[in-house]
């Protein structure tokens, strides 16, 4: 009985040990603010408020600061015509996006929005469809420029009226390329700054999230 009870004592602590192992490759390492800082994150040491908004995804579903309550949420600021900024972030937040998915990363509380800083040209309908071409779970959104103002202005994101030319689209030109991360009480707690990858954003983002 005692060789028994060893080698059951020796099974169950190499089980321990490898458990232990597998654990640490898979669960994220936490950053320090610097490291965050030096991939890009820059995290605020105390969160901000922000007041309440109101846009609206395609289907004319709501979109409000109650959504934001409990989940992540990364937000970017960009429009359907952008050339190429907006994209190429789209794109590496999507990849972001398959790159937790592999990991099994926990995605119930997380989610990805985008917000039309041009409402004169992006409906709810078109920029909502825009961002599902990155990923089927983004969501776009737009509302009147009023309300755009509001929100940016409170994010840190420049926006510029467009003049009577509705010709003239160079208000778009300067946007700040951006990513907004909120966290689950709603409130502005950090800027993802560009160049953006899909390694050092999923290094940063799940650091932060997983706190």
């Amino acid at each position: 009985m005692t060789i028994k009870n060893n080698i059951l004592l020796i099974v169950i602590f190499m089980i321990t040990v490898v458990g232990l192992f597998i654990n640490k490759l898979t669960t994220p390492r936490i950053l320090s603010v610097n490291e965050l800082l030096a991939n890009g994150l820059y995290l605020f040491e105390s969160p901000k408020e922000i007041s309440d908004f109101s846009f609206y995804s395609a289907d004319k579903i709501e979109f409000t600061k109650s959504d934001l309550i409990g989940k992540w949420t990364l937000m970017y600021f960009g429009f359907t015509r952008c050339p190429d900024e907006c994209p190429t972030t789209m794109y590496q937040m999507s990849k972001l996006i398959k790159v937790l998915r592999e990991k099994e990363f926990p995605l119930e509380d997380k989610q990805w929005v985008l917000v039309s800083i041009d409402p004169e040209r992006d409906t709810p309908e078109v920029v909502d469809k825009y961002a599902k071409g990155f990923d089927k779970d983004f969501m776009g959104v737009a509302n009147i420029r009023p309300m755009l103002l509001s929100l940016a202005t409170q994010l840190s994101v420049n926006n510029v009226m467009p003049n009577d030319d509705l010709t003239d689209h160079s208000h778009l030109d300067n946007h700040v390329n951006n990513i907004i991360l909120l966290n689950p009480a709603g409130e502005f707690a950090g800027i993802f700054r560009p160049p953006f990858d899909v390694s050092r954003l999923s290094l940063t983002y799940q650091s932060v999230v997983s706190q």
